[in-house]
């Protein structure tokens, strides 16, 4: 009996033993080299802060996009897209290789190399945000209302990757932050009942450009 018992827990052991070594190689250690490499991430959380204007926003009542928003909302979108030249291609095609994976297929190494594949184009498609949000005399807070607002009215759910959150997250250790982006969405023709008619009209001009700007509203720029 006292055999069995001694195999039983060296059996127990081993499995541990191996637990322990695929956490390292397959969880861990991917991970904690995404960590150690993440100042980009970092960079791209912090640009932000690079927003000149930082004065609350107060959304209208009815939800109602006025012409000069919808003005300003294209002009940081093309100037992203126009900075990023022969790039926003490398982007668009990096972001529906990610979102195109099935869930249930993904682990910490496949998204993790995927990252490090894409953030130096994140980072700079985020400073050509930053510097068009300041052209364009929009705040942080006004800029997310107006693209909620410029999608829906297209009939669009757009859900960005928030990459303060992932940054704070990966700090503290929580690898279950690292996010992969939504598949991509598809402009309609039906936005939700309650969207403003005025919206649908703003926007209806730009429905076809909206196709080439989901990679940045899909990585939450």
């Amino acid at each position: 009996m006292k055999k069995i018992v001694i195999g039983c827990g060296l059996a127990l052991l081993l499995v541990t033993i191996a637990g322990a070594a695929g956490l390292y190689y397959f969880v861990y250690r991917p991970a904690r080299s995404f960590v150690t490499s993440m100042a980009q991430l970092s960079e791209v959380a912090e640009l932000d802060q690079q927003v000149s204007d930082t004065r609350s926003f107060t959304a209208p009542v009815a939800g109602a996009l006025t012409p000069a928003q919808v003005t300003r909302f294209v002009a940081v979108q093309e100037a992203m897209h126009g900075r990023l030249g022969a790039r926003a291609t490398e982007l668009e095609a990096k972001y529906k290789e990610m979102s195109n994976r099935s869930p249930e297929n993904h682990n910490i190494a496949e998204v993790v190399g995927a990252y490090r594949d894409v953030f130096g184009l994140i980072a700079e498609a985020k400073r050509a945000q930053v510097d068009a949000l300041n052209a364009q005399q929009f705040s942080l807070e006004e800029y997310a209302w107006v693209r909620t607002r410029v999608y829906e009215a297209a009939g669009v759910a757009i859900t960005g990757i928030d990459f303060r959150e992932m940054t704070e997250k990966l700090k503290d250790g929580d690898f279950s932050g690292v996010q992969t982006p939504d598949p991509a969405p598809t402009v309609t023709n039906t936005p939700e009942a309650g969207i403003p008619e005025v919206n649908q009209t703003l926007v209806a001009p730009h429905k076809d450009a909206m196709q080439r700007w989901f990679a940045y509203a899909m990585f939450g720029l």
